[in-house]
Order: structure tokens, then sequence, then C-alpha cells
């Protein structure tokens, strides 16, 4: 397995995988969303809402924020609190969520909970848990998607090529001893221009064996971290099987 990281900021993860399938692919996915655990409120005790929205309702905003999680601190079933208290006139957001952690936070500051008139007042005292995406999405860290890369099977005369090369969008073929290659695949919108162009001589495919995987992170961990921590699940899984298989022998 060949891995070339494409693209990697604070939010964004983007590789290039060669030599794998898309069954190893689904399993990274999967235990992406669903076993890498991190910190989302579950628990609220409302003292005071005087603002026009259901208790219910805040609840369910608060639930969906993201957290700044330490995976070497905090483990599964560990719990921290966080405190809102605020008192109208203003717009409360998420950057006013107090925590009794500093090392805990609410990754996303801007986002709206409830206006506020004035003298109407807000006071919940949360608790957040460390949980895994299997239990509910609020503790999914990430959104995590792959897809194939396209190749482009078949010969073309150079006349033809040159059609080819011109009717791409984006510029990413490239032609090399009667063949038409896609230089970028990452790059490719699979908009079948380069096929069209070929009068049928070339036909544009899915690889089976070389995948683009994005991770977007929503802020609770970084989007290698995300992807390291899924395949420690992954690993220990497999583990947990052999040794159900060594006792049956």
């Amino acid at each position: 397995m060949n891995i070339r990281k494409i693209e990697e900021n604070e939010k964004i993860c983007v590789l290039k995988i060669i030599g794998t399938n898309t069954k190893v692919m689904n399993a990274i996915r999967r235990c992406a969303m669903s076993d890498v655990p991190v910190l989302a409120v579950e628990n609220i005790a409302i003292h005071k809402n005087s603002s026009v929205l259901f208790d219910e309702y805040i609840g369910m905003r608060l639930a969906l924020l993201p957290i700044k999680t330490d995976p070497k601190i905090y483990k599964k079933g560990d719990k921290v609190k966080l405190v809102l208290k605020e008192r109208g006139p203003k717009v409360v957001t998420s950057a006013d969520i107090k925590c009794s952690d500093p090392n805990v936070e609410i990754t996303a500051k801007d986002v709206p909970i409830v206006k506020l008139k004035d003298g109407q007042q807000i006071f919940f005292e949360m608790e957040a848990v460390v949980d895994t995406g299997r239990e509910h999405a609020k503790w999914q860290p990430a959104l995590i998607a792959y897809y194939e890369l396209p190749k482009l099977d078949g010969e073309v005369d150079e006349k033809t090529a040159k059609n080819v090369l011109n009717s791409c969008p984006k510029k990413i073929l490239e032609y090399r001893a009667g063949k038409v290659l896609i230089e970028r695949p990452e790059s490719c919108d699979l908009c079948f221009c380069c096929e069209e162009a070929s009068n049928g001589k070339l036909k544009l495919n899915l690889t089976n064996n070389s995948f683009i995987l994005k991770v977007e992170t929503y802020g609770s961990l970084k989007p290698a971290l995300v992807l390291e921590k899924a395949i420690e699940a992954i690993r220990e899984r497999c583990e947990k099987f052999e040794d159900e298989l060594k006792k049956l022998k």
C-alpha cells in the first residue's frame, strides 16, 4: 500500500491511497466515524431558561457542539463539566460556554445558541461525556469519504489525442506512447468530456485499487489523529477476533 498526502490543515486531510481495496477503505471510514471517542454534551441541568426557546431545543443545540478532546487525558466514559450562564439583551453563542478544564473548549466559537431580550436569562450546567459515534451522531469526530480514482482505457492516434486533451476542462490529461493518461486523477470530475472527444476509442473507468480518502473534522480532533485512532480501533478488533479464533482450536 502506498499513501501520499495531497492536502492537510487543521480541518481537512486528503490522502491518495494506492494498493488496497474498497473493503479496507470502508473499514477505515466506518471505524473513524463510529469508534473514535470524543467529548459531547450528554447531561444538562437547566436551572433557568426564560428565553423564547424550549429547554429541549436548546439542549439539542448544545449537544451537537464540537468539543476539543485530548485523547491522552480523556478516555471513553470520562466526564467534564461545562456551564452556560447569560443574561440579555444579547445573542448567546458557543463562545459563552465555560469549562472546568482549561484544556477543553468548544471549537466552533460563533454558533448562536439563543437570542435573549432584556431581562431574559439562561443558566445551564452541562456534563460532557467521552463516547463514540456508534452510540449517537453527536460523538462522530469527522465526516469521512472516499472514492475510486478514474483511468482512461484504450489507445488513440495523435490527432484524436489532441482533441481529447483540449476537451478536458481541468487540463489534467497527457498523451504518451499512444495513450492518454490522467496526470492528476484526484482532480477529475468525471465529466466524460474526454471519452466523448475520443469518438468511442477511449473509455473512462474507475480503478480497483486506487482511492482518494478525505477526512473533514468537526474540530474535536485533528484529521490525522482521527485516522490514527481509527487504525488503532481496527487493530484492536482484529486482535480480539484472532484471540476468539484461538479459543476454538
